[in-house]
């Protein structure tokens, strides 16, 4: 059922029929406040349904992740005094954002040496020459 207010009349499709909106969940209510069998039985299953669905949720994402986690390469182990090649990839799009062609431009830049590595967080700081200024030495390895 479509619950999106109309911009017209600031109400919902549910509200211009029935002259109220539709509540997926009744008011939360204390269960001994509450006399009704019937009413009771209609809540549990809600909160059963609730608690399923939020069971059922957290074993898919388990499985994507164990997925995902399969097929990931292993993480690169660099230390101090290595030489690595930088991706340009952002620092080609900083010239196509201002309006030049970055055809030419290399895929790659360095080597660089690393000055500084954390291997536990794959975050590697390294020397960049001067016209790189702009460019922030701390990288995070893929």
């Amino acid at each position: 059922m479509n619950n999106s207010v109309n911009a017209t009349t600031g109400k919902t499709p549910t509200e211009l029929l029935y002259g109220c909106p539709i509540r997926l969940f009744p008011a939360l209510v204390a269960k001994d406040d509450i006399t009704i069998p019937a009413t009771a039985d209609y809540i549990a299953k809600i909160e059963d349904s609730i608690t399923s669905a939020r069971d059922r949720h957290t074993e898919a994402k388990t499985r994507q992740a164990t997925q995902a986690n399969k097929h990931r390469r292993e993480e690169p182990e660099y230390r101090v005094g290595d030489r690595i090649y930088l991706d340009t990839e952002h620092l080609r799009l900083g010239i196509k954002w201002k309006g030049r062609s970055a055809k030419f431009y290399p895929r790659f830049a360095g080597p660089f040496e690393i000055i500084d590595a954390k291997p536990e967080t794959s975050t590697y700081k390294l020397q960049l020459p001067p016209e790189y200024s702009t460019t922030h030495p701390t990288f995070h390895a893929k």
